[in-house]
């Protein structure tokens, strides 16, 4: 079961079955997770797996006598049934006014002895319920998941699939608590359907219908309200589809109206009055009595609810989704806040400049800095501009808040590397199709750049800390200068080499990076300094680049182990493991030979190849041990998240 159960907890950090990470990643496999699920959720007794079902005994009684006359036998039984209560009534009833006393003291005397109330015993949570939970809540505080859409699968697998109903009841009970945000409610809700509809019952049953309105009864007015509104259609489904669909009750008068409002029943929530059902009336008795006049307190709390805050805040946030132009933007934005308007306000404002100066105080530091591209796309950003020097001041003024978001290092650069060549997106096809409706296009400015690289330096030094011994070689051809990482074509293997061995040495206290060579078994020595910005170390490892390189995965084992190093996470990036390694054979034997020396059980090996698609190491076959391995494809934000969390032990 422990192996089960870490393919399960694999599968819910990256999405697959073997340790395989694709960057981007795909589009979540049904038919995957119902395999990786189903021996967790319903796992097989092997004790019984073989045994035949043994064959029903029946007992056979007396034959009953066949009467032919219906009506004496009918008689005759309730003759029965009448003797047998007189004699029950008889029994019950007091022979003397002393017992009759009696009877009635020790009635009493029961009646009123507390009851005691016995404590149900709370069961445990099934362990695939509790991994999830504990996943879930891991990543509520640190960010650890990649996405959520592995975790919110395996809730609607669960809710579908557990064996009993008091397992279903717990993932019912755990929902309100382990789905927070609108958009994770929408993805578990569509995969619930779709394994619903798989199985012929697409309906929400009571245990869904419950979890829905306490999630709802969880928010408070005025965040319900901003959700309703700011949510957009996910999979398909909408806040209006789940509210048709649940009809949820809340006790809270204020919030009830928001979610009517959302089905669209402003006008009669405000008018109260019932919908009218069409067709003939039917004439009423003479004997019922009038309906009776609504009170007055109905057409009160109708008032007070469409003059409450939270219904204020509802439609003034509407008002923003449909804003004609930018001067009556601007007044709603200085009437009723910018925070966390951007996203609200239609895409067409983006191109002016008064509309952006108005936001850059309240927007993340993340949006700030993604603003720089269509800006520039725009033409907003121009040299002496009113609006380039306050963007540039305010890049300057919130450096705090890049510490606060934990914004990685790679997405500065990826944006910066995008700014200085005048692009818009990472992948050839979109940037051809953006490129097709641009005009000529303002230079890029230096100051600009300057700040988006300040940013990148205060990012390598701020990121959080894992507290893990790395061992970090790097493959430096000099072909790599030129080669492109896949799916981007801003960004080089050189480059992502280096930005990724830099980024965990900045901010971690045992690195050790090495850099292959000429010589298989030989590996030379990159001495980066904490003191060196990315540019410097840049310069470090072009000196160190070769035409040719020999590169073999179980070289850093080999020399970690010689020099009696102690390391946690081994991590090699090239730029296509199929190349160096034709084999296809993952370095297992040395890292579990380099395990028992070092007395480290939880040694890991982490092999990324930037440009190879495909999976290049052989995880199939009987008798292979994955554990402490994982292979890489690509690029970005998420790989290192992944890596973060793989270097944690969050799974092996």
């Amino acid at each position: 079961m422990d192996s089960v159960l870490n393919t399960v907890q694999r599968f819910l950090y990256i999405g697959s079955d073997i340790p395989f990470v694709f960057d981007p990643p795909p589009p979540l496999d049904l038919e995957l997770g119902k395999q990786v699920l189903g021996p967790a959720v319903n796992p097989v007794d092997p004790a019984g797996a073989g045994k035949q079902p043994e064959p029903p005994v029946t007992t056979e009684g007396p034959a009953h006598k066949k009467t032919g006359n219906k009506k004496k036998d009918n008689q005759t039984i309730k003759l029965e049934v009448e003797k047998a209560k007189q004699q029950q009534t008889k029994n019950n009833k007091p022979e003397t006014p002393k017992a009759a006393a009696a009877a009635a003291t020790e009635s009493k005397s029961l009646t009123s002895k507390p009851v005691e109330t016995v404590a149900t015993a709370v069961l445990p949570l099934h362990p695939v319920l509790a991994l999830i939970k504990s996943v879930r809540s891991r990543h509520f505080k640190s960010k650890s998941l990649r996405r959520t859409d592995e975790c919110l699968f395996a809730l609607a697998y669960c809710a579908r699939n557990f064996a009993t109903p008091e397992d279903r009841h717990a993932v019912y009970v755990l929902l309100p608590e382990l789905i927070r945000t609108s958009h994770d409610l929408l993805t578990f809700i569509s995969y619930f359907t779709q394994l619903a509809t798989q199985s012929g019952h697409a309906g929400f049953g009571h245990g869904l219908r419950t979890a829905i309105t306490r999630w709802y009864e969880k928010f408070t007015p005025i965040d319900l309200a901003e959700m309703l509104v700011r949510s957009i259609s996910t999979a398909g489904w909408t806040h209006k589809d789940v509210i048709a669909k649940a009809h949820p009750k809340l006790n809270c008068v204020e919030k009830q109206a928001l979610l009517d409002a959302a089905m669209k029943r402003t006008s009669q929530l405000q008018e109260k009055k019932a919908p009218e059902k069409k067709g003939k009336k039917k004439k009423q008795k003479e004997t019922v009595a009038p309906p009776a006049p609504a009170l007055p307190a109905t057409k009160e709390t109708a008032v007070a609810v469409s003059s409450s805050k939270a219904f204020r805040r509802y439609q003034t946030l509407l008002q923003f989704k449909s804003v004609p132009n930018a001067g009556k933007a601007l007044e709603l934005l200085k009437q009723h806040g910018a925070k966390g308007r951007l996203e609200l306000l239609p895409r067409h404002l983006r191109r002016f400049a008064k509309v952006w100066e108005a936001l850059y105080p309240y927007l993340t530091y993340r949006e700030l800095l993604q603003a720089a591209l269509p800006m520039h796309d725009f033409r907003l950003l121009k040299e002496g501009d009113a609006n380039t020097k306050a963007y540039v001041e305010t890049l300057k003024k919130r450096l705090d808040a890049l510490e606060a978001e934990c914004i990685h290092p790679i997405e500065v650069f990826v944006i910066a590397k995008l700014y200085q060549h005048g692009k818009r997106y990472v992948t050839k096809v979109k940037e051809e199709m953006h490129t097709l409706y641009l005009t000529d296009m303002c230079p890029p400015l230096k100051e600009v750049q300057d700040r988006l690289n300040v940013a990148l330096e205060h990012s390598l030094s701020h990121h959080p800390k894992t507290g893990v011994r790395y061992y970090i070689a790097l493959d430096l051809r000099c072909v790599y200068d030129r080669k492109k990482i896949f799916r981007n074509q801003v960004i080089t293997c050189f480059q992502a080499s280096v930005l990724l061995a830099f980024s965990i040495y900045k901010r971690e206290k045992n690195v050790t990076v090495v850099a292959f060579t000429e010589d298989k078994e030989a590996l030379a020595s990159v001495e980066f300094e904490p003191s060196m910005t990315l540019e410097q170390a840049m310069k470090l490892c072009v000196g160190l680049m070769l035409p040719t390189t020999k590169v073999s995965l179980e070289a850093p084992i080999k020399q970690a182990e010689a020099s009696k190093l102690k390391v946690d996470v081994f991590i090699t990036v090239t730029d296509s493991l199929i190349r160096v390694n034709p084999t296809r054979r993952p370095p297992t034997a040395q890292l579990q030979e380099y395990r028992k020396k070092m007395k480290l059980n939880l040694s890991r090996y982490v092999a990324i190849s930037l440009t190879h698609h495909t999976p290049s190491l052989d995880w199939t076959g009987p008798g292979k041990d994955t554990g402490g391995l994982l292979e890489m494809v690509g690029y970005s934000a998420h790989n290192a998240k992944v890596i973060e969390a793989f270097a944690k032990n969050n799974f092996f």
